[in-house]
């Protein structure tokens, strides 16, 4: 009895449900979300350690996407203040990234919170394009990434996270103030959202299912 508690303890709740890995897509009904890859993880206030890593994992799945008829969706982050101290409007920090930017044929929306279907149309950009199925991949991890896939799962999509195309950054300890490194917030983000929201896999396994 102990064991059987022990792997059932090691289990992801979709793991306990059955629920199978995916091994492949439908690239007429599934979209690719592109969150927040904008300047101001990269040359503004919050850069991140693995920024770089993952914007380059990103724009692999952009092209793969486009090869296969996989319709892509930039969200990016715009302050609703001229003021704020972050992602201001009318500023080059909000602004894509280089590697990812919107090309023809993809679909850019902009966010005022962390999820990206929250007063974005985005849902109804999805259901009115047929797509059942959602590949996440952006910043950061354990922010806008992991808000928009559970918000997918409550709005009745498939979710799939690209985990080495998300990053995110050092935050402090509650308890001590002491930093616990973006590595570990990284990985626990991910671990969370797949013990029941996504199938979280490498870029180049995402490529794999179409």
């Amino acid at each position: 009895m102990a064991r059987e508690q022990q792997m059932t303890a090691t289990q992801t709740l979709r793991q306990m449900a059955g629920a199978p890995a995916p091994t492949r897509v439908d690239p007429a009904h599934t979209a690719l979300v592109l969150i927040d890859f904008q300047k101001e993880y990269y040359s503004g206030a919050l850069p991140l350690p693995e920024g770089e890593a993952a914007v380059e994992n990103a724009a692999r799945l952009v092209d793969w996407a486009d090869r296969t008829g996989i319709q892509v969706v930039h969200v990016h982050h715009v302050s609703p203040s001229p003021k704020a101290a972050l992602f201001t409007p009318g500023t080059e920090r909000v602004e894509p990234h280089g590697k990812v930017a919107p090309r023809p044929g993809h679909q850019r929306m902009t966010k005022t919170l962390p999820s990206s279907f929250v007063n974005t149309g985005l849902d109804a950009f999805l259901k009115g394009k047929t797509i059942d199925t959602v590949i996440v991949a952006g910043l950061m991890t354990h922010m806008c990434v992991d808000s928009t896939a559970r918000d997918a799962v409550s709005l009745g999509y498939k979710a799939i996270v690209a985990g080495d195309a998300c990053a995110t950054r050092d935050l402090p300890d509650r308890g001590t103030g002491a930093a616990i490194p973006h590595g570990e917030i990284h990985r626990g983000s991910l671990t969370a959202l797949a013990d029941r929201f996504a199938d979280v896999l490498t870029s180049a396994d995402v490529q794999r299912l179409a």
